[in-house]
């Protein structure tokens, strides 16, 4: 897709063509005649988001040769309307590559990767990616899917098309350019380009060759936007009580005008903020939801103006088993000893009872922490038979959580 410069009777677009590669095909879609008007910052509300984009300026900079190559070699011309006669480019200059171009260019190969089109994100005109730097842009060249700089600009020459299809081309062989900036981002896997072009040098001096990952606040008018929500990675989350978990990640999904390819653009989710509709169940601290006891409770995100909800369960804890390793009568009394547990026990619960069915009334319950194995129950009765069962518990958030019991063990005191 290319722009006209703005010195053709204002600003005026012929037709419109978009060069992709697909699956390693080159696909040409054609669009309508198009006019690219200078226009006002849009009245709807515009916010800032951030664009996740990969630049391979090196990559970019190669092109500036084949550039020049094609104005002073013998493929200089191009098609005339009708297609009956060309015209062929001679004398042109060698163009400039301006480094305040260059940074217009790859501002705009971010936006492209968010909304394919010379009208910007935020609804302005292409041409005011520039209007900060010392040298405006006059004409601009945009591409998506090619991924090496030689095919970019093999796409941008458009030998095999007429007139109609040579917007690209003439852009490059126009006589009143006189320098060019060129901009290359990834994202989400696919290559963007844009060329930029000028009608004198800013004299910017190159401050480095700028490759690798990098964020891009981009500018984008709701008018711009058919659908916009927050997306937690999970819907529903189960942690322990006691336990923590990780919470979701966020990411913002914005289904974007004239977006390249038409999948919705998928972004992380600025600053989420999370709250529990029952912080005794589930508790938010820091990064994770902390569960506090059994139950269920409702997480809800907010982020970018929108909201979004993650059902939590809260599991009781299962604290392991014990099981008596010795029960010895004594006068009285009962020496007991138990098989210490570690995981998830807070401590140990012991029944003596002279009852099979533990009643009441004929019980006596002791607790022991965790650290302790063995007990001596006094005060009982000579000659009794007593029966005796453990458990352990776990403790949190107010709530103690039981292990299923021991076998019972049967004794008789002295």
């Amino acid at each position: 897709m290319f722009a006209l410069p703005k010195s053709e009777k204002g600003i005026r677009g012929g037709v419109a063509r978009c060069n992709r590669l697909i699956s390693g095909v080159l696909a040409v879609a054609l669009a309508t005649t198009m006019t690219i008007l200078p226009t006002q910052p849009a009245e709807a509300a515009t916010a800032d988001y951030q664009v996740p984009v990969t630049y391979g300026q090196t990559e970019a900079r190669k092109m500036i040769d084949m550039i020049n190559g094609f104005r002073t070699g013998n493929d200089a011309w191009y098609w005339n309307e009708g297609d009956a006669t060309k015209t062929t480019c001679t004398n042109l200059q060698k163009l400039t590559y301006d480094y305040a171009l260059e940074q217009a260019a790859m501002l705009r190969a971010a936006e492209v990767a968010v909304s394919f089109s010379h009208t910007r994100p935020n609804g302005t005109s292409c041409f005011t990616a520039s209007d900060t730097l010392p040298l405006r842009a006059s004409g601009e060249n945009i591409a998506a899917g090619q991924t090496t700089v030689n095919a970019a600009f093999v796409a941008w020459r458009e030998d095999d098309y007429g007139y109609d299809g040579q917007g690209h081309r003439r852009n490059m062989l126009r006589s009143s350019f006189t320098s060019v900036g060129i901009g290359h981002v990834t994202f989400n896997g696919i290559h963007y380009w844009v060329q930029n072009f000028g009608t004198s040098t800013s004299g910017t001096a190159d401050t480095g060759t700028a490759d690798g990952a990098r964020t891009v606040s981009v500018a984008i008018d709701d008018a711009t936007i058919s659908q916009k929500a927050l997306k937690p990675s999970a819907a529903s989350l189960a942690v322990t009580a006691g336990k923590s978990v990780a919470l979701p990640s966020v990411s913002l999904s914005l289904t974007v005008r004239d977006r390249w390819p038409s999948s919705p653009l998928t972004l992380a989710a600025s600053n989420p903020v999370w709250t529990s509709s029952n912080s005794s169940v589930a508790a938010i601290s820091g990064n994770t939801v902390v569960g506090k006891k059994a139950g269920t409770a409702t997480l809800t995100v907010k982020a970018n103006g929108l909201q979004a909800k993650v059902k939590v369960t809260v599991k009781a804890v299962k604290p392991p088993k014990t099981k008596f390793t010795s029960v010895k009568r004594a006068k009285k009394s009962l020496k007991i000893k138990w098989k210490k547990q570690t995981k998830n026990v807070t401590g140990y619960e012991i029944w003596c009872s002279t009852s099979k069915k533990f009643t009441k009334k004929t019980t006596v319950k002791t607790t022991k922490k965790a650290k302790t194995t063995s007990l001596t129950v006094k005060k009982l009765k000579a000659k009794k038979t007593y029966y005796v069962k453990i458990r352990t518990y776990y403790k949190t958030g107010g709530k103690k959580y039981y292990s299923d019991w021991s076998s019972v063990k049967k004794v008789k005191t002295k």
